[in-house]
């Protein structure tokens, strides 16, 4: 073979791997222009539309970042109409008087529990009470400091620090305030509830309670409360890591507890006088304050309830309230608003004693020479303060006062027998007697002796005298008649009573319902104060960058400010309106002045919120056309950078399979000459 045919056999060969390479540079290009939709990601093979490509690239990518910063935005200002939709719906409710009446409703009252019913008896008529709020009344009768024996000093306490006292003796001047005696309550959240009691009976130390309360008041005021803490929940809403009303505190929760008021409680002290021993105690939050009344303490409530005050004040460490006492009431305040303390209090009253009184009985029957004589005995080891010792001498026949029946019977009787009559002495003990020495049945058998001896007219008996001691006896003026009266047996009856009396002093232990501040229109201050609401609001007071609201940049030129903060005059309104409605129902005497006010704030609430959810829905609408605008341009952008960019697929899927036909023909070409290399050639 000459050398010019093996060069061109070898230059053949060269050629061959150069069309190798190539189809397969083409198969690579047109498969990368198949797989992108692009002629080409180099941005050189466009020559001059390479500027265009750039500009409406980058108009495409701004769109996007507008587009994306819209979806970021739209989620929680939808969530934030949700909830302000929410927030209507409750106020709207609330507007309604069947959620929110006009009135209170009727007052509930209980039967009187009566201790010792023997010495006192009462009951209320609710028809002729003004009752004010819901509480647990407990009346207390004990001898009078300033009327006769007989007289009762009446105290009643509802336990909320409301009191009042006055004397009562049924058995002279009666009620002169209508059927029943008037108690006009001062003090307390109760102030201004009128009391119309009756006593069946009123003759010893005794004590009475009973319980007034509010349904439908009360079925308001619960309502109210989960009316607040759907509130409370729905301005505490978390959107994916924020909360939706925390402003730039994206965090921290905003609202703390809206119910959270600073607890008020009384504890009322009932009674009247302290015995030796008497035990008091007191607990607060498990720790326990007490007192035992010695002999030589003063014997008043007053003096235990500073005892116990002064032993709560000196607490180590100390308690967080406030503690005073007046007039035997201790009030309790806490010292931050939700802070809550347990309380609770007892007596252990100590022992009294049963006194008693024989049967009287007839010791010496009348005869035509010897008077009548009855006696009987009290016993008993000592007396107590409020107890009650009676006796009857009843003349005559109470079933013919006036001896017609026995006239009638006896027609030959002289009509000379005294008409019936009841001669009724009755002694009390009294704190002031017992001071100076009436502590024994001999004592007050001395009592009954003295009162017997005035009696007027007197009675046709004499009783012996002064310091026979404990046994009384009794004796007629006159002798029996058994010629004119032969039937007439006994001159006089006699019975004899002792009503032990229950003093015993009792703690009532009462949390005040909410009472609303004077402050009614919402403050607000620009930059905001933190609302009287806010999680922070003791901490920190002020934060004027709390409620900074989120921005977002829509378009060029165009920003949005968007969503709302907790502190919002709106939510500010509110929620002093549900505390004005729950305050009215914690306070029925009082429901006209508060629901009057919470009603008016209502209105002004659902306004607010109308005004806040429209700009809300304003900017969820802005948000949506801009997206929808944005949208459109990046569609349109598309499409241009598609006609510079873009290719054919049908035409690229063709020209890339010629391509690869092509190059599976020269590989088999070069399978035929694979031996042939320059070494063979030479070789």
């Amino acid at each position: 073979m000459s050398s010019i045919t093996g060069v061109s056999s070898y230059s053949k060969y060269l050629s061959l791997v150069r069309n190798l390479s190539g189809g397969q540079n083409d198969i690579n290009r047109l498969s990368e222009q198949l797989t992108t939709g692009k002629k080409s990601v180099d941005l050189n093979a466009y020559g001059p539309e390479v500027q265009k490509l750039l500009d409406l690239r980058a108009e495409m990518a701004k769109k996007d970042n507008y587009i994306q910063s819209i979806n970021t935005a739209a989620p929680r200002v939808k969530a934030t109409d949700k909830v302000l939709t929410s927030l209507e719906s409750i106020v709207s409710s609330w507007t309604s008087s069947t959620t929110f009446p006009f009135q209170p409703g009727s007052a509930s009252v209980s039967s009187a529990i009566n201790t010792n019913p023997e010495g006192m008896k009462v009951a209320i008529d609710p028809a002729k009470s003004k009752l004010t709020v819901g509480a647990k009344y407990t009346v207390t009768a004990v001898p009078s400091q300033q009327g006769g024996n007989g007289t009762f000093d009446v105290t009643v306490t509802d336990g909320l620090g409301g009191k009042t006292t006055r004397a009562i003796n049924l058995g002279t001047t009666p009620p002169n305030d209508g059927k029943g005696y008037n108690f006009n309550i001062s003090g307390g959240p109760g102030e201004g509830a009128m009391l119309n009691l009756s006593f069946d009976t009123l003759k010893a130390a005794s004590s009475s309670s009973f319980n007034v309360s509010f349904p439908q008041a009360d079925q308001v005021k619960d309502r109210a409360e989960g009316a607040m803490r759907d509130i409370q929940a729905l301005l505490n809403q978390r959107f994916g890591d924020r909360y939706l009303f925390a402003g730039s505190r994206y965090g921290t929760e905003p609202v703390t507890d809206l119910l959270a008021t600073k607890q008020t409680s009384k504890i009322t002290l009932n009674g009247a006088v302290v015995n030796t021993d008497d035990y008091f105690e007191v607990t607060i939050n498990g720790q326990t304050f007490s007192h035992q009344n010695l002999a030589a303490n003063p014997k008043s409530l007053t003096f235990v309830a500073q005892a116990l005050t002064a032993q709560i004040n000196a607490a180590n460490p100390a308690l967080p309230m406030t503690v005073s006492t007046s007039n035997g009431i201790i009030t309790l305040v806490g010292n931050d608003p939700g802070q809550k303390f347990d309380l609770s209090a007892r007596v252990v009253n100590s022992a009294t004693v049963e006194n008693s009184v024989d049967t009287p009985s007839t010791t010496q029957a009348p005869t035509a020479a010897l008077p009548q004589i009855d006696r009987f005995t009290l016993n008993g080891a000592a007396v107590d303060i409020g107890d009650t010792f009676e006796f009857t001498v009843a003349v005559g026949d109470p079933d013919d006062p006036y001896n017609q029946n026995y006239y009638t019977r006896n027609p030959t009787a002289p009509h000379d027998l005294p008409p019936y009559q009841a001669y009724t002495v009755r002694y009390t003990v009294s704190d002031t007697d017992y001071a100076a020495g009436v502590n024994n049945v001999g004592q007050v058998a001395d009592k009954l002796r003295q009162q017997f001896a005035t009696l007027n007219p007197a009675p046709p008996v004499t009783i012996d005298a002064v310091g026979n001691g404990p046994g009384i006896a009794l004796t007629s003026t006159a002798n029996a008649d058994p010629v004119n009266h032969p039937n007439r047996t006994s001159l006089f009856s006699t019975s004899a009573k002792v009503t032990n009396g229950s003093l015993e002093n009792t703690i009532t232990v009462g949390t005040l319902p909410p009472e609303q501040d004077s402050l009614i229109n919402v403050p607000y201050a620009e930059p905001p104060d933190l609302p009287f609401y806010d999680a922070e609001y003791l901490a920190k007071g002020k934060n004027a960058e709390a409620y900074r609201k989120s921005q977002v940049t829509i378009d060029d030129n165009l920003n949005v400010t968007y969503g709302v903060s907790a502190d919002d005059k709106a939510f500010q309104t509110l929620v002093k309106a549900m505390q004005l409605v729950r305050t009215a129902a914690a306070n029925p005497g009082k429901w006209t002045e508060y629901s009057t006010q919470a009603r008016e704030m209502l209105t002004q609430a659902t306004d607010q919120i109308r005004s806040i959810h429209a700009k809300v829905a304003s900017d969820g609408a802005t948000l949506e056309t801009i997206k929808d605008s944005h949208t459109e341009s990046v569609a349109t952008l598309t499409e241009r950078i598609a006609k510079i960019e873009g290719i054919d697929q049908n035409e690229v899927a063709a020209r890339l399979s010629s391509a690869m036909n092509v190059q599976q023909a020269t590989y088999a070409v070069a399978g035929q000459t694979q031996k042939l290399s320059l070494l063979n050639y030479l070789a």
